[in-house]
C-alpha cells in the first residue's frame, strides 16, 4: 500500500499482558505438534503405562484378589508405597526423555535454520521471553508425563484404600513433584541448549541422544580404568535416579557404590549453568557471516 494514501490506522484491538507474551510462542508450538497425528500417537503411546499402573492400584486393592492370594498361601503380597511410585517415575522419566528428543529439535532449530530469531527479538521479546516460551512448551508436555498423573495415581490410591493410606503417605507428594521438575529443568535446559548449537534437526535430535549416553560411557570407562564409582557423575539418569530414590527415603540399588545425592544435586545445578550459558551464546538478534 502506497504511503500517499494514508489508510494506515494504529492498532485498536486490547494488547497482550507484558508477562504473557513468551506464550503465544507455546500456543503455536502446541498447535504445531497436535497436528501431526504421529506426535498425537506418540503422545498417547507415553501414557499407557498410567493405566498399567492404575489397573495394578485396582488389583491391589481389591478383595477378590486378596482372597484368592491368601487361598494360593502365596508370598506375593501387592501393595502400593515408595517402591510403587519411584518404579513409575524411572518409567515415565525414560519416557519423558524420548519426548524432550522428539519435540526439543523443533522448537529451537528451525528458528535458527530458517533465520527466524532476529525476526522474534525484534518484536517486544527478549531473549529470556524468547526461551520461556519454548521451556514452557516442554515443561507442559513432561508435567503431563510425570507428576500429573504420579499425583493422580497416588489420590486413586487414597481413594481406594480401606485404610486411612493418604494419612501416613502425603509426605510423598513433596518427592513426586520435585523430582519431576528437576527432571524435567535439566532435560529442557539441555535440550534447548543443544538445539541451540545444531541447526538441523536430525543432527539436533541425534545431539540430544549423544549428551546424554555418551557421557555415561566415558564415566563407565573412568570407573573401569581408575577402580572408582565416581565416574557416574557423568550419567545424568544415573544421578537422577539417586536424587529420586533420596527423595524417597530409600537407598539406590543400581550398583554396589553409589553417589551422595549432595554430589548429584551439584552436578545437576552444573549441567543447568553451562546450558544456560550456552543458550545466553547462541541466542542472539543478529547474526554474523564469515566470507
Amino acid at each position: 500500500m502506497a504511503v500517499y494514501k494514508r489508510h494506515y490506522e494504529p492498532f485498536h484491538g486490547r494488547l497482550t499482558q507484558r508477562w504473557s507474551r513468551c506464550f503465544v510462542l507455546t500456543r503455536f508450538a502446541f498447535r504445531d505438534l497436535f497436528a501431526s497425528r504421529f506426535f498425537l500417537g506418540f503422545f498417547i503411546a507415553c501414557l499407557l503405562p498410567v493405566l498399567g499402573f492404575a489397573g495394578y492400584i485396582f488389583v491391589a486393592n481389591s478383595s477378590l484378589v486378596h482372597m484368592l492370594l491368601s487361598l494360593a498361601s502365596a508370598k506375593l503380597k501387592l501393595h502400593v508405597s515408595t517402591g510403587f511410585f519411584t518404579a513409575f517415575l524411572q518409567v515415565q522419566s525414560s519416557f519423558a526423555f524420548l519426548m524432550t528428543c522428539w519435540v526439543c529439535p523443533t522448537l529451537v532449530a528451525g528458528d535458527l535454520s530458517n533465520g527466524a530469531l532476529p525476526l522474534f527479538l525484534s518484536r517486544p521479546f527478549s531473549r529470556a521471553e524468547y526461551v520461556a516460551g519454548k521451556f514452557a512448551v516442554l515443561g507442559v508436555l513432561l508435567s503431563f508425563l510425570t507428576w500429573i498423573p504420579a499425583l493422580a495415581l497416588l489420590f486413586l490410591e487414597a481413594g481406594l484404600s480401606s485404610a486411612p493410606w493418604l494419612g501416613s503417605h502425603r509426605w510423598m507428594i513433596g518427592p513426586i513433584l520435585w523430582t519431576s521438575l528437576v527432571w524435567i529443568v535439566l532435560l529442557s535446559l539441555v535440550a534447548l541448549a543443544t538445539s541451540a548449537w545444531v541447526k538441523w534437526r536430525i543432527v539436533a535430535m541425534g545431539a540430544i541422544f549423544a549428551v546424554f549416553l555418551i557421557p555415561s560411557g566415558f564415566g563407565a570407562v573412568i570407573d573401569a580404568t581408575l577402580q572408582t564409582h565416581w565416574g557416574r557423575l557423568l550419567d545424568l539418569a544415573y544421578l537422577f535416579h539417586v536424587i529420586l530414590y533420596a527423595g524417597f527415603r530409600t537407598s539406590y540399588t543400581g550398583t554396589e557404590a553409589t553417589i551422595p545425592h549432595s554430589a548429584a544435586w551439584g552436578m545437576f545445578a552444573l549441567v543447568s549453568v553451562l546450558s544456560l550459558e550456552l543458550l545466553q551464546a547462541r541466542l542472539r538478534a543478529f547474526e554474523v557471516v564469515r566470507g
